[in-house]
């Protein structure tokens, strides 16, 4: 139970307890420990998330170790579960059922087929697990041909990273090629896609896919990646053999017409490098085996040679370690923003400064409130008449009646300020006793330029054009000049008759 479900440091420690246990006991406790050991990575297997996934791979790395300190437990116990996950795969193929196919295309299916397959890799050098090698391939390849649909793509390159990887470790030909050459000869990758992807998408804890997310270019863009990466992966541990150039001769067919139909430009550019390093080291082995002496059936020699090519180096195995690297490294970023989604501190923290934002507050003018019936929340030059303070007539009025009767009150206050300005400087002349009358005369000149100014300045073209609006407007300003033209004839009377006193 610590084993499986405790902290990383409870787990590591509960792991070299049950070895040293399995190893020093008399009464054989490896075996039932081993069963229970397997149900619980089965059931922690149910769901795989990014934070989960670690903890997983703990699980099978060392349940690996404990089946290897038996490997006749371990074929007993494998042949078991193998054969049982066969069941349910010919279950989903002879009835063909909704149920029968979720028993097949789950997590705790996909992770136990990679147990089985870590299992066999470990311990290639058993004679006693070898027989199980072709069992497991043909499992995992039927479970990958069950439902041959685009949706179901990402288990498909969990099957194939199985293969590849049993395949390398047990040094077994397992044809995986055809896995990604598949793909590419039955999904169209030059149709356009209907979304844009905000974030690529990662395959490493998912088995299938949504149609909405087939539609976004994110899938393209992860499938083309995963072909890239699974034919890199399988020919760079295949590039020193000696029949390297006829492995890869349906590989350039099939590469040289996917880049003739498909017209995408990233997607041409990795199929295009895969072709180019495939066809270099194709050359380069072919130059290698041309001054063999040996035989096919001399496997010795065959083995020596290889051995002898892989310590020189290939063009293509040196591509594949640099390329590892970056993609190793870019994985794992992928990885630990997925788990850091909600962590928002990389975002910089907006410091204000309060003592400015009160300076700011105490400098704006008091506003009327303006609330749900102003139209433009309370301007502070219409004298607080907008707003809260107009009354129920005036809010129900239409919007161009409102504005036709605020520029005439507009008006009004700047003809009643210019009044009063004359008045101030009408008495201020009569204390002093000087001629207002050029002085008159210059107000009377700016007080209708002011006006036209106004008027110019209300753009009564956009208006509706009613007549009555600018007759009312007119009248309006020409009661204003007139009141002018009288205080300035009341004004040159009291100017004479201060000369004459």
């Amino acid at each position: 139970k610590c084993w499986s479900t405790g902290e990383e440091t409870v787990r590591v420690i509960a792991l070299m307890c049950i070895i040293r246990i399995a190893r020093n006991s008399t009464n054989n406790l490896l075996e039932p420990a081993v069963k229970q050991m397997y149900m619980s990575y089965v059931k922690n297997t149910k769901f795989t998330s990014p934070t989960t996934l670690p903890l997983i791979n703990f699980m099978r790395r060392s349940l690996v170790e404990v089946y290897g300190l038996d490997h006749k437990l371990a074929y007993y116990q494998a042949f078991i579960q193998i054969r049982q996950l066969a069941i349910h795969l010919r279950n989903a193929i002879v009835h063909n059922k909704k149920e029968h196919i979720q028993a097949v295309y789950n997590w705790q299916f996909v992770h136990s087929l990679e147990l089985w397959g870590a299992l066999l890799g470990h311990c290639s050098d058993s004679q006693i697990l070898q027989p199980l090698i072709y069992p497991l391939t043909q499992v995992v390849l039927g479970a990958m041909r069950l439902v041959p649909s685009s949706k179901y793509f990402p288990l498909r390159f969990h099957c194939g990273n199985i293969l590849t990887n049993l395949g390398l470790q047990t040094s077994t030909f397992i044809p995986v090629l055809p896995i990604y050459l598949d793909v590419l000869n039955t999904y169209n990758f030059g149709k356009k896609s209907k979304k844009v992807s905000m974030k690529p998408l990662e395959f490493a804890c998912i088995l299938k896919v949504s149609k909405s997310q087939m539609l976004e270019s994110g899938f393209k863009d992860t499938v083309v990646e995963e072909v890239y990466a699974g034919i890199i992966t399988y020919l760079a541990h295949h590039s020193n053999r000696i029949g390297f150039p006829e492995l890869v001769t349906p590989l350039i067919f099939q590469l040289k017409s996917f880049l003739k139909d498909c017209k995408v430009g990233n997607y041409c550019k990795k199929m295009k490098q895969v072709l180019d390093k495939v066809i270099a080291n194709q050359k380069f082995i072919e130059n290698r085996r041309k001054s063999v002496s040996f035989g096919v059936a001399d496997h010795q020699n065959i083995e020596i040679w290889e051995a002898q090519v892989e310590r020189d180096g290939t063009p293509l195995l040196a591509f594949y370690k640099s390329w590892k690297k970056v993609a190793d490294s870019n994985k794992m970023k992928r990885l630990t923003q997925s788990i850091n989604m909600d962590d928002y501190s990389h975002i910089p923290l907006l410091k204000k400064n309060h003592k400015k934002i009160r300076m700011k507050m105490d400098q704006e003018p008091e506003v009327s409130g303006g609330g749900l019936w102003s139209d433009d929340g309370g301007d502070s030059e219409n004298g607080g008449d907008s707003g809260g303070e107009s009354d129920d007539e005036e809010r129900f009025k239409l919007k161009e009646e409102r504005n036709k009767d605020k520029k005439k009150k507009k008006v009004e206050k700047k003809v009643a300020k210019v009044e009063k300005e004359e008045s101030d400087n009408d008495e201020n002349d009569a204390e002093s006793g000087e001629e207002p009358k050029d002085h008159l005369e210059d107000m009377e000149e700016s007080d209708g330029s002011d006006v036209e100014d106004q008027v110019t300045d209300l753009k009564l073209e956009d208006m509706d054009g009613d007549t009555d609006s600018e007759l009312e407007m007119n009248d309006d300003f020409g009661d204003g000049n007139a009141d002018s033209d009288d205080d300035g004839s009341d004004d040159d009377q009291s100017g004479d008759e201060s000369d004459s006193e």
